[in-house]
């Protein structure tokens, strides 16, 4: 287990992309969320992507760059806070913390 959000290019070559699941862990993918933007910290807002959840992690791969995706471990993401308010950020949002 890596720690902290990790850089993540593991994409089955299908036609849905989805990502490569550990399958020593017995990892099973749970919901799949399109159109999703990532903001990491004080960066620009990556372009959307797919947010996948799995029994294990939270794994966001990018729609326009096909080699860019991070992932991050539940035991190591904690939500920090749910925002609407467009004057705090001009989309709805989910604060988390790694």
């Amino acid at each position: 287990m890596g720690l902290g959000l990790l850089h993540f290019d593991g994409r089955v070559v299908d036609d849905d992309e989805r990502p490569l699941l550990e399958s020593d862990d017995d990892e099973e993918l749970m919901h799949v969320e399109p159109g999703v933007a990532v903001a990491l910290g004080s960066r620009p807002m990556e372009s959307p992507g797919t947010l996948y959840v799995t029994s294990r992690r939270v794994i966001w791969l990018s729609d326009a760059d096909k080699g860019k995706g991070y992932a991050v471990d539940f035991l190591l993401l904690s939500l920090h806070a749910v925002s609407r308010d467009p004057e705090t950020y001009p989309f709805p949002c989910i604060y988390t913390q790694v």
